[in-house]
């Protein structure tokens, strides 16, 4: 017998990719903060006394500061991060650029607070509302689907 109904994503699933949406432009601030303090930082201060590193301290300013940098990158965070832009990535991909550009704002306006941003105030009058809410659901699960939940 086969069945045509489509297996439904937990609850669970959903709210924690819409919370990763949610959380995305606060999250990609202080990681990119986070970057350009590594960046940006002085010699480490084990290195900086006459002789070099102690014991077997990287004594290597720039080693320690590539080291910091991919441990950064690796951290979930940069995950969370990586996978809302891969996900926005695929919205809109069978639109005009201009009109893409303007559906992804739009799609994350409405992850970060639907209450203040409903599909009637985003003024996308090119789709209806209900191919949106379409879109934005789309685009959580593709959340899901980076991260391996879905």
């Amino acid at each position: 017998m086969k069945t045509s109904a489509k297996i439904k994503t937990p609850d669970d699933v959903v709210s924690l990719c819409e919370g990763i949406a949610r959380g995305y432009n606060r999250r990609k601030k202080d990681h990119e903060s986070k970057r350009l303090d590594i960046i940006y930082s002085g010699a480490t201060a084990f290195s900086d006394h006459v002789g070099g590193a102690r014991g077997n301290a990287t004594s290597d300013p720039v080693a320690r500061k590539a080291e910091r940098l991919e441990a950064l990158e690796s951290c979930l965070d940069a995950q969370f991060i990586g996978a809302v832009e891969q996900s926005l990535t695929r919205v809109g991909a069978d639109v005009p650029r201009e009109l893409r550009e303007k559906l992804r704002r739009a799609v994350m306006l409405n992850c970060e607070s639907g209450r203040e941003f409903p599909f009637e105030i985003l003024n996308i009058d090119e789709f209806s509302r209900r191919d949106f809410y379409r879109r934005r659901k789309a685009f959580i699960m593709g959340i899901g689907e980076v991260l391996g939940l879905v």
